[in-house]
């Protein structure tokens, strides 16, 4: 039994409710009438412990109602004067989520069985949008069948609806009537008068008219309980908003790619510029001059030199070929420890007329006769290697070391020519720069290339950083407005008697099923791209490094997994603002609006 004691409500300084008492039968149908505005449907959700902005107490079967949330999972059920169902659920999945908040075992027999009773069961696949008023209502009454409930609320239930279905809803309220507490709030006093038991009037605050009480009191049985999962819940928003989201996970897997792209790249361009370092042919040479400029008249000696020689002022020379001068082409010699070099054909020279030359050279001219010039003076030349293309490729000839003897006009007293043992030369020039002049053109590059990557790298962290920011608020703008378009689906939720922690874990669950995909199908089209840049496309031959995966933490994969996670907690973070701005909301203003 149902009683109301002393209920108060006033609006600003007008009282609505003034000090009602009634205590309502346990079965039976009961109208409720009176004019717009007085309060009727505000008395209902009172009733319904959906407003808890009154004075007074509400007790079922001669006790307070201390647990809102367990009495309203138990005992009731709410046909709201607007829409009572989530629209990207289907009709069936509906009808079975206020069992499913409420934790109450039902079967399917009893499914089919109340749904073949109102007529709704060939409408279940069906979703609210492609049901008629009186279709809709009908599936509402389905729900409270289904649960069993024990009190029944109905905030206009024929509202918008031709005559006949009125009728026709009337009659299943009265059916229902007969094993529960049904209360109707309407304005069609002749529909009341037609189907109530009884039939009371709201009127200066205070319920007037006689009711009926019903024949014998309603034994109260327990009900069994049954654990129910609402993950379909989230999985079914997700498909239902899925063009919406289809925009926002362009735009992510877009922005995770580019920042995937421009990761490996800068790692690729590191170990290209270290590799190249490693296997550069000047590698070991170290060019020394005197600090004075005076000439050398003994050579150096120092432990880790393993062969030293004057400088040759190879600038002076001229390459022809086909009796046209090359240009743009650097001339050295070929150091005597070569073993570091690796060719991409051919062989090193043997004899001193012949030489080995860059890739880039090889496809610019081939192997063709090359003359060198100088002083009038002129020396055939033959390929018979082709060095690998490094990061620092360019136009190079090296001769064979042996030529020197051919070219003392050449020779450079000024400058010493050091080649270091190997991996000594970092050591030998910084021992060698304490008292002259020195220079390594192997080492001026690599610092001057990691310079530059150094630079690039901070503009792509930036860049990266602010990529993520707006990632974040894109994703918290895209989830505030679906959060606010389903605001009366989590009002909704919430008069069905869902806790507000459990409803928060559901949202943190549709987060993480929105960030998984973010970046679950970011990191994939990355993984694509990726080997078809390196395989397919083979950037190296135009670039002269390829995009690198190289261990971060653990693995050569750390890059995949920190993007993973870096998108599913700022998926998670974005939700936090507005699922907590909704729980703030008042649900019976929001369940009031059209």
């Amino acid at each position: 039994m149902l009683e109301l004691k002393n209920i108060y409500k006033q609006y600003e300084t007008t009282p609505i409710l003034n000090h009602i008492s009634i205590c309502f039968p346990d079965t039976g149908m009961i109208g409720i009438q009176g004019k717009s505005g007085c309060g009727k449907s505000t008395l209902l959700y009172i009733m319904g412990l959906l407003d808890e902005d009154y004075e007074g107490d509400i007790l079922f079967n001669h006790e307070k109602i201390e647990d809102k949330e367990k009495f309203i999972c138990e005992h009731m059920s709410f046909m709201m004067q607007n829409k009572d169902f989530i629209s990207s659920l289907t009709i069936k999945e509906n009808i079975i989520l206020p069992c499913h908040i409420s934790h109450l075992h039902y079967s399917s027999s009893l499914l089919q069985k109340v749904v073949k009773r109102l007529g709704i069961q060939d409408l279940l696949s069906r979703y609210p949008s492609q049901l008629s008023g009186g279709q809709m209502k009908r599936a509402s009454l389905a729900k409270a069948l289904l649960k069993q409930s024990d009190i029944i609320l109905c905030d206009e239930p024929t509202g918008a609806l031709y005559h006949h279905q009125a009728q026709d809803v009337m009659k299943y309220l009265k059916m229902i009537s007969q094993d529960a507490l049904v209360i109707i709030v309407s304005h069609d006093p002749q529909l009341l008068q037609t189907y109530c038991d009884s039939v009371l009037t709201l009127e200066d605050g205070q319920l007037k008219g006689h009711m009926k009480q019903s024949q014998k009191p309603k034994e109260i049985s327990l009900k069994k309980h049954q654990h129910h999962t609402l993950w379909f819940y989230p999985i079914r928003q997700i498909v239902y908003q899925r063009n919406k989201l289809m925009f926002l996970f362009l735009f992510q897997w877009i922005v995770i790619v580019a920042f995937f792209l421009i990761v490996t790249a800068i790692f690729g361009a590191f170990e290209a510029t270290s590799q190249s370092e490693q296997q550069a042919v000047l590698k070991n040479i170290i060019n020394v001059e005197n600090k004075d400029g005076m000439p050398f008249e003994t050579m150096l000696s120092h432990e880790d030199i393993g062969y030293i020689d004057y400088g040759y002022q190879l600038e002076q020379c001229q390459l022809w070929q086909s009796q046209q001068e090359i240009e743009d082409t650097a001339l050295y010699f070929l150091p005597v420890q070569h073993t570091h070099v690796r060719l991409l054909k051919g062989r090193f020279p043997q004899e001193a007329h012949e030489i080995v030359v860059s890739q880039s050279f090889d496809q610019k001219y081939h192997q063709q006769s090359i003359v060198l010039t100088y002083q009038q003076k002129s020396i055939s030349l033959t390929v018979v290697g082709v060095l690998q293309k490094d990061f620092f490729s360019q136009n190079e000839i090296y001769l064979n070391h042996t030529l020197k003897q051919e070219m003392p006009e050449l020779m450079n007293n000024r400058e010493l020519i050091v080649e270091s043992q190997f991996n000594k030369n970092e050591s030998l020039y910084q021992a060698l720069s304490k008292d002259y002049i020195v220079y390594s053109e192997i080492q001026e590059r690599v610092s001057s290339y990691q310079s530059l990557l150094s630079l690039a790298q901070i503009v792509a962290m930036i860049f990266i950083g602010m990529s993520l920011l707006i990632s974040l608020i894109l994703i918290g703008i895209v989830e505030s407005i679906i959060y606010f378009e389903r605001k009366h689906d989590i009002a909704y939720l919430l008069s069905l008697g869902i806790s507000s922690f459990r409803l928060f874990i559901l949202s943190l669950f549709e987060a993480m099923q929105l960030g998984l995909m973010i970046a679950g199908g970011g990191c994939l089209l990355a993984m694509v791209i990726y080997e078809y840049i390196n395989h397919v496309v083979n950037i190296s031959q135009y670039v002269s490094f390829s995009l690198l995966l190289k261990p971060i933490f653990y693995s050569r994969y750390d890059l995949y997994v920190i993007i993973f996670m870096i998108y599913l907690v700022m998926s998670v973070l974005s939700v936090l603002h507005p699922v907590r701005k909704m729980m703030k909301m008042t649900k019976i203003d929001v369940l009031r609006e059209e």
